[in-house]
Parts: structure tokens; C-alpha cells; sequence
């Protein structure tokens, strides 16, 4: 029997809010990204790959699984299953961090591979599979899905000759676009002179970030779980 296809087209003034939120928060280590969680409204698992959720001590709304970052291809495929078989329990999910995460699994495919530990070609591309689908099937698990990364730069020259120094997050190069397009945000979290925390949340030349939730270019740290609807955050009403 062939299969059947639903061709159904929508009006876009039937466009309801976005549910399923996706964020990808980034910045050198030790700026406050993993702190960034405590301000997650709800229930909140966190995927510590890093080793740096002690930040997170005393949150009654905040369960942690310490990811296995040694035998990580393996754990990983068995957490997606358990992640599936709780899904309900928790309205955010974060994973922190993407940068630890990659290396981790390249590092057990190495070790399971015939080169000394050093991962070959076809573990860089395993890698790059595993990593965008299951982040992609992620999405529909909770309400929030957030995702933290290091950041990196990079000298950029475009085709009229012109260079920047560019930030963003330390994710595998063949990937990142796959990556930040499934993200609603991405933030870039810095710290202005007067030691305020904050999220740059529209992109430059210089510093990638966007904002596809509302209008907000830039919000504080404690803010950018929150939406421009709310009135605490003006923007759009």
C-alpha cells in the first residue's frame, strides 16, 4: 500500500505560539552559562557532561544525570531512550555542554577504533550524524530544550576583502549551521563594565546570535528564559 502524504496548507494568521522552545547558550568557560539554568521556570534536567553543575547546589527544581563522558557513544544512545521514557516528567532539558559533549563521543569512538585513540574520518562524520539528529529529536521532549557550548573565535574575510573577528559556539564546523538553525535563540552571554550579566541575542558581523521568539536584541541573564509578551519584559504586547 503506498504511503499516504497530508498536503494540508495553513493560513499564516493561524500561527499560534511556539510551544517547544530551543535555545543554545555560549561564552568562554566560567562566564555563568550553566548558572544560567537556575532561572529555567519549572521542573529541570540537567545532562552534565562537563562536570560543572555545582553551580547549580541547592535548586529543588533541578535533577541532574552525569553523563558518562568516557563511554559516551554508547550512554548516549541509552540516555535518548531513557530521556524518551520520561518525557512528561520535566519541562526543561538541558544539555551542557555541546563543545564537552562532541569531544567525548569522538574520544570513545577513537578508543573503540584501530589508530591509538585518535578517531578517524569516519568517526568525525559518525560524530556529526549522532550529535544534529539527536538534538533534532530532542525537540519534542519538553517545553525547553536548551543547549550550552564554549565559545570560539575565528578571523572571517568576505568575498569584497573585508575581515572580522567573529565569536561563536565551539561546535564542529560541518555541523554548526545544522545546529544553531534548529535553535530558536542563540545567545552570546558577556559581561558589560559594571559586571551585569547579559545575553546578546541579535547577530553581527562579529558575534553570532539570534532571536526567532520575539524582539529582544539583548536581555539580562536572569531574563532570556522569559518571553517580550510578558509584562516584566515589555517588547512585544
Amino acid at each position: 500500500m503506498a504511503q499516504q502524504h497530508n498536503f494540508t496548507s495553513h493560513n499564516a494568521t493561524e500561527i499560534e505560539e511556539k510551544q517547544g522552545k530551543t535555545y543554545l547558550l555560549y561564552a568562554n568557560p566560567g562566564m555563568g552559562k550553566t548558572h544560567t539554568l537556575r532561572h529555567l521556570p519549572g521542573k529541570t534536567l540537567v545532562l552534565d557532561i562537563d562536570r560543572t553543575s555545582q553551580v547549580l547546589k541547592g535548586e529543588a527544581n533541578i535533577d541532574i544525570i552525569y553523563v558518562d563522558n568516557q563511554n559516551t557513544w554508547e550512554y548516549w544512545e541509552a540516555l535518548l531512550t531513557h530521556l524518551k521514557e520520561v518525557k512528561g516528567k520535566y519541562e526543561n532539558i538541558a544539555v551542557d555542554n555541546v563543545s564537552e559533549l562532541e569531544r567525548c563521543l569522538l574520544s570513545h569512538l577513537g578508543f573503540l577504533g584501530k589508530n591509538q585513540g585518535v578517531p578517524s574520518q569516519g568517526d568525525y562524520q559518525k560524530m556529526q550524524f549522532r550529535v544534529v539528529n539527536s538534538f533534532r529529536w530532542m525537540k519534542n521532549l519538553a517545553d525547553r530544550i536548551v543547549f550550552t557550548a564554549w565559545e570560539t573565535t575565528d578571523l572571517y574575510t568576505t568575498a569584497e576583502g573585508q575581515q572580522y573577528n567573529r565569536s561563536y559556539p565551539q561546535i564542529n564546523q560541518k555541523i554548526l549551521n545544522n545546529v544553531l538553525g534548529l535553535c530558536d535563540v542563540v545567545g552570546r552571554l558577556m559581561i558589560n563594565p559594571e559586571g551585569d550579566r547579559g545575553f546578546v541575542l541579535q547577530g553581527t558581523n562579529s558575534i553570532y546570535a539570534k532571536n526567532q521568539l520575539d524582539s529582544r536584541k539583548g536581555c539580562k541573564q536572569e531574563d532570556v528564559f522569559l518571553s517580550s509578551t510578558n509584562e516584566n519584559t515589555g517588547g512585544n504586547k
